[in-house]
């Protein structure tokens, strides 16, 4: 019975990678569950006639000040990165960004940053120059704090980089 000859993992085509932070899911549930609690409590601990003298836009105010709070704690939360043939999608919070995977040098994850970076090459082509001025983005879904499974994710992109780049 002859060997099989397996392809090197690197010339497999992947399929679509979607990397979502694990411990800041859970901290922002934990936090916004307890903001609203404590808001709660704090509005019913009030006597009725303290209750009275809010007027209706000063109700509205306050809360409004608890939906952006919970709002902005949702939306870290909500960081995600996205891998595929054409690059890299992701979002930070409110903002998303799309990088193809010709301007991506490196991804790294040093230890004590709290998330992973995606270290870009210069638009206009000139050479990558590894300083303080290289052009980076955070990726907010790769945290530092997920341990293990955040070094996979970084290990998968950094895979998925050298597969696209190299065909």
């Amino acid at each position: 019975m002859p060997d099989l000859v397996r392809p090197a993992p690197d010339a497999v085509a992947p399929s679509t990678l979607v990397i979502r932070p694990r411990r800041l899911r859970v901290v922002a549930a934990a936090f916004a569950l307890a903001l609203v609690m404590a808001t709660l409590w704090g509005w019913l601990a009030l006597p009725a006639d303290i209750q009275v003298l809010f007027t209706l836009s000063q109700r509205l105010t306050l809360l409004g000040v608890l939906a952006l709070l919970v709002g902005v704690m949702v939306a870290l939360a909500l960081s995600v990165v996205r891998a595929d043939e054409t690059g890299l999608w992701f979002r930070n919070g409110l903002r998303t960004h799309t990088v193809p995977w010709d301007r991506v040098h490196q991804v790294i994850l040093r230890r004590g940053d709290p998330w992973a970076f995606v270290l870009l090459t210069p638009a206009d082509g000139s050479p990558f120059a590894a300083d303080l001025d290289a052009e980076k983005r955070q990726l907010m879904a790769l945290q530092y704090g997920d341990g293990a499974a955040a070094q996979v994710g970084v290990e998968e992109l950094r895979r998925r980089q050298r597969y696209y780049t190299t065909r």
